[in-house]
Parts: C-alpha cells; sequence; structure tokens
C-alpha cells in the first residue's frame, strides 16, 4: 500500500491541503475542534511526516528568513547592562548566541528584566506585540527559588544553567560534573595527590552539588574530606586558617576568589591555584574554560528546533542540555 499523504487527510475531511498541514504543525490559525478532528484521521491512515520533505521545508523556511529575519529575545534576568559588560564570561556567553542566530537565519535581541520599571509580564507583552517568539532566560542566581512570570505559553523558551526556576522549562547549562572530573585527571597526571577544593557552598548547591559530587567520585586519594571546603561566607580568614591546616598542594577555585588570598602565603608553602572558570584575562591560571560561546550557541540550537516544530509553553518533558568545557593550561606571563 501507499503512503498515506496530506492530500488523503484532506480528501476525507473535504478541507484543503493546507489546512490539513496548519493543523499537523499545531498551528493556531485552525480552530481546535477541527485541528483535533485532523489529527485522529491523520492516525486512523497511518499518516506520518516524509523526514526529507520536512527537511526540505526547513531549508525554505531558513532561507526566506535571510531576507527577513526573524527576532529571538536573549533576557538578562538578574544583570544589570554595566554589570553583564564588566563579565567576560557573559560577553562570550550573548556573543556565542548571536553568532548561532546570525547562522540560522535568526537575529538576537537582548532585553533586561532589571531595568527600571521593567517586569516580566509587561516584558511578555512587549515580546508578543513585537512578534517574537521565542526567549532565552539567563542563569539566576538570586531569585534562584522563585518564580519567573513570563508568560511562558505564548513563546518557545530556554533557560541557561540549573537554578531552581520555577517553571520547569528545557535548560542548557555547563557539565560541571565533567569539568571537575577533567581537572582532577589533569593534576593527577602531573603527579599532584593532596588537592583541595575551595568553594563557596551556595553556588556549589545551586548546580546540585555536581562539583562537590564530582571532587569525591574522582579525587586521586580514598578520603578527600578534610580537603574538600564549602563555605556560607567564604573568606580570607577561613581560607587561610584551611590552608595551613589541609596542606593542600593545589587549590581548586570555583572562580577566582582565592586568587589574591594566596599571595599572603609564602611562595614555598603556597599551593598551586587552579580554576573551574577559566579567563582568557588571567591566563596565569589554569583550569576549566567553561566555553561560554558555545553555550549561548546550544541555548540557540534548542529554541530554535522548538521554534521550527511550532512548540510553545511549559514543555511536558524538559530537556536538560549540556557543554562541556575544556583545559586550559597556564601560561608565563
Amino acid at each position: 500500500m501507499s503512503r498515506p499523504t496530506l492530500n488523503d487527510i484532506a480528501r476525507a475531511l473535504g478541507v484543503s491541503k493546507m489546512t490539513v498541514s496548519r493543523a499537523l504543525r499545531g498551528e493556531k490559525h485552525v480552530e481546535v475542534e477541527l485541528r483535533e478532528k485532523i489529527v485522529r484521521t491523520a492516525e486512523k491512515l497511518g499518516y506520518r511526516p516524509d523526514p526529507d520533505i520536512a527537511k526540505l521545508m526547513t531549508h525554505m523556511r531558513r532561507t526566506r528568513r535571510a531576507a527577513a529575519p526573524r527576532t529571538l529575545a536573549f533576557i538578562w534576568a538578574e544583570r544589570e547592562a554595566d554589570e553583564i559588560a564588566r563579565s567576560s564570561w557573559s560577553q562570550q556567553l550573548v556573543l556565542g548566541a548571536h553568532r548561532q542566530a546570525k547562522k540560522l537565519g535568526f537575529q538576537l535581541e537582548e532585553f533586561h528584566l532589571a531595568a527600571r520599571g521593567m517586569t516580566a509580564r509587561r516584558l511578555s507583552s512587549i515580546l508578543e506585540a513585537r512578534g517574537i517568539p521565542g526567549l532565552i532566560l539567563s542563569p539566576l542566581i538570586s531569585r534562584s527559588r522563585g518564580h519567573v512570570s513570563i508568560a511562558w505559553d505564548k513563546f518557545s523558551s530556554v533557560v541557561i544553567g540549573l537554578g531552581y526556576a520555577r517553571p520547569q522549562l528545557h535548560r542548557v547549562h555547563h557539565h560541571h560534573f565533567l569539568g571537575m572530573m577533567t581537572a582532577l585527571r589533569m593534576l593527577k597526571k602531573q603527579g599532584f595527590k593532596r588537592i583541595g577544593f575551595y568553594c563557596g557552598s551556595t553556588i556549589n548547591d545551586r548546580m546540585f552539588r555536581a562539583w562537590s559530587a564530582s571532587f569525591l567520585a574522582h579525587h586521586p586519594l580514598t578520603k578527600p574530606d578534610e580537603l574538600l571546603a564549602l563555605r556560607k561566607s567564604p573568606s580570607r580568614t577561613d581560607f587561610l586558617a584551611w590552608i595551613r591546616s589541609a596542606k593542600p598542594e593545589v587549590v581548586i577555585d570555583g572562580g577566582h576568589v582565592v586568587q589574591k588570598w594566596l599571595e599572603s602565603v609564602p611562595k614555598v608553602q603556597r599551593p598551586r591555584h587552579i580554576t573551574l572558570a577559566w579567563r582568557s584575562d588571567h591566563p596565569e591560571v589554569a583550569g576549566i574554560d567553561q566555553q561560554a560561546d558555545v553555550l549561548g550557541a546550544a541555548a540557540i540550537d534548542l529554541l530554535v528546533a522548538q521554534y521550527q516544530q511550532n512548540e510553545r509553553g511549559i514543555p511536558e518533558a524538559p530537556k536538560i542540555v549540556m557543554t562541556e568545557g575544556a583545559w586550559r593550561d597556564f601560561k608565563h606571563l
């Protein structure tokens, strides 16, 4: 038997082929009752989309967008514009998103929830009025247990990071567990065993303790507990006391917090500093480059896939996409 087509469904119901196509893509131009009837008929006839035709239609839509690119939104949930400008990680993140959006035939526009007079509800209205179909929400920090009141049902959406934002949406984040594992393995290859980890507990908790779990699972020593220091309020005094007590050969840091503190330790006793958030402006500190530009590009890929499949609202089964970091060795200045 030949494969059922859109024409077969259209003839069975006495509607146009275009109406059937729109209904099966979930477009709102078709009345709900008719759309449900078309879906039931398609299932009854055993209709399945042709992947080659779907690929061609996607290409045609991208070609049309090249002339007039559709706009997607990148929403900074908390940070002010000047704070973003000072953060190399944030700059790389949005740069990667901009590049990938352009590559796929879209353009990206940034919005700031922290702007004066802006609210999530007001921003939803602005995006809808401008015909912006999808958005990326930046990492949530201080609002990590809060609810962001975007009108989710009107948009495709992706959240960056593993904050506790509600509702549960598709997410893209750096593979923190793998990052710590890579750092430990690189240090072990260089002959280090007493490897310490000093970090704020809040950031570790926000990533579901991936760093500490990986540290304990992959540490070269059997019992590295004394070398794990998670602090609610990290401080220079506490850090230096821990250095004297634990005597680590190397200190892994979640960022660059301990870099200045280490300068007060005599050179002969000073442990080496490794970061899990490598920065090009501090090449003297080796560590894991989270490749924020790759993260931004991955967020665009996930968002565009939803847009092309006409997926809106809160997903029934949220996806989590993880991107891999890269080891950067230290460079002599």
